[in-house]
């Protein structure tokens, strides 16, 4: 009995411990413990040194290029420049996003950040909708206040399969969130969900991309591409910008063979009226120096 008994204290102790040590957030997080939260999980994930992202940021700040966030990329035309489109999806870390926004500013840039709803910094899901964490409002609106355009990175898809919720309804209510921040949404770009790999990419929900009537998962059917990107409040689809280049950190590594040395090599030697975009996902920079 007495071997019974330590075995059952001994249990309860390791259950107390492992639940300590799977620190959640809190449902109404404070700033400190928000950032404390998402560094923990987050910062391991870097590949990249912030000392590479500023050796990008020179090469950028050549006289030669124009770097814009999307929202003015998509419609500036220079022949006689290298027009750079430059973009974060913020996915899960917007802290690193705003270490990013203060590195840009110092070289005079701008770029585009989007949000991801279905992050979990951004809130908690609740039956008819989402409460947001409000400790997150502070870091838009320094992003913002940087010059840097905020839009949202749409994963409507699991906001309406996962969550239940009317996918247009929630797009008009986060475009009024924004906006009663002081900060104005104008476009959006497809998150590439767990949810979308095994069905659509999110912006084939809009009327613009829509090749069927409805998504099916998991033995249900979902009304896509009644509405359009205005019904939904975006002005564009990055994605869909007009561009001849495109570079991109996705998945922590860049397509091109050489990596990002490859990218700033090919910078460099880019010739008057290309247009170039440029996505740098925050999560993937900030890596300790060895």
């Amino acid at each position: 009995m007495k071997n019974y008994i330590l075995l059952i204290i001994t249990i309860l102790s390791l259950v107390i411990v492992f639940s300590c040590n799977k620190k959640r957030i809190s449902e109404n997080p404070e700033t400190k413990e928000m950032e404390e939260y998402i560094r923990n999980a987050q910062d391991k994930r870097a590949q990249f040194t912030f000392a590479q992202y500023d050796e990008l940021l020179q090469v950028l700040s050549d006289s030669n290029i124009i770097v814009l966030p999307i929202n003015e990329f998509k419609d500036s035309i220079n022949d006689n420049k290298v027009m750079v489109g430059l973009r974060h999806d913020i996915d899960c870390h917007p802290y690193k996003a705003l270490e990013l926004a203060r590195m840009e500013q110092k070289y005079g840039m701008r770029s585009s950040y989007y949000v991801l709803s279905t992050a979990n910094y951004y809130g908690k899901f609740i039956k008819n909708g989402i409460n947001r964490f409000q400790c997150m409002d502070t870091i838009y609106k320094q992003i913002s206040a940087l010059g840097c355009e905020i839009g949202i990175h749409n994963d409507l898809l699991v906001v309406m399969i996962k969550h239940g919720l009317d996918p247009l309804n929630f797009s008009k209510d986060e475009n009024k969130y924004f906006n009663s921040i002081g900060i104005d949404i104008n476009g959006s770009v497809a998150h590439g969900s767990d949810l979308a790999s095994k069905t659509i990419p999110n912006f084939k929900i809009f009327s613009e991309y829509a090749d069927s009537s409805y998504v099916h998962y998991m033995g249900k059917a979902y009304k896509i591409g009644e509405y359009s990107m205005l019904d939904y409040g975006y002005g564009y689809e990055a994605n869909f910008v007009n561009h001849n280049k495109e570079y991109s950190d996705s998945g922590g590594d860049w397509l091109e063979e050489g990596g990002l040395n490859q990218v700033i090599d090919e910078l460099k030697n880019s010739k008057a009226g290309a247009r170039i975009t440029i996505l740098a996902h925050p999560v993937w920079w900030g890596k300790k120096a060895e």
